[in-house]
């Protein structure tokens, strides 16, 4: 009996051990989140307007350092963070291109196409190409994209522009980071409607 207590209370402490580090190695499922499309209470023209004009957006480019599926953020001077536990739905690059569309679509109001796709093409009244420079959470928790857009119409190039927006965002709160992230991306896409609208007329 006392042989057996001193092999059971040594295989008793392993068992305990390993459950614990079973216990311990648990982690939490990924979280995905994807930028939305603003309200259709922004709407800026009558619905089911008779003749809306054509917009082609050419292109969105965004930097090859949040174009992965891992939610990025800044952690101090040339440092950054890929979260593996909080992740975009979907393409980034295509998230962003799909959510612009649908809001130049309400705030223009127009009829928005892809130049790969879009049987319309041709009678477009201008085209966009968005070229992303910044799109994460700076150290302090501010939200930051930063975009060139290149308005054109035909073969010549209307408007060039470098914008920037900021929203007070978290470190941590990776739900809070995509809003005020996709609020970025509103403020971008309402300035550029209003640039949009002169040359439409």
């Amino acid at each position: 009996m006392h042989i057996n207590r001193l092999v059971f209370l040594p295989l008793l402490s392993v068992l305990l051990l390993s459950l614990a580090g079973c216990v311990g190695g648990i982690t939490s499922p990924s979280q995905f989140y994807m930028l939305e499309p603003i309200s259709d209470l922004e709407r800026k023209g009558p619905v089911g307007a008779a003749k809306n004009p054509v917009i082609i957006l050419e292109s969105v480019h965004i930097p090859h350092y949040v174009d992965r599926p891992q939610i990025v953020t800044a952690t101090g001077k040339n440092a950054y963070q890929l979260s593996e536990l909080n992740r975009w739905t979907e393409a980034l690059d295509y998230n962003i291109s799909r959510v612009l569309a649908q809001n130049l679509t309400l705030l223009v109001p127009a009829e928005v196409g892809f130049s790969n796709t879009s049987t319309t093409a041709e009678q477009a009244n201008s085209r966009v190409s968005v070229n992303i420079l910044e799109f994460h959470v700076d150290p302090q928790g501010q939200a930051g994209l930063t975009a060139q857009w290149h308005i054109s119409r035909g073969d010549g190039v209307l408007q060039n522009r470098q914008v920037s927006y900021r929203e007070p965002a978290s470190t941590s709160d990776y739900r809070i980071i995509v809003e005020a992230l996709n609020e970025c991306l509103n403020r971008l896409s309402r300035d550029l409607a209003v640039e949009l609208k002169p040359n439409l007329q």
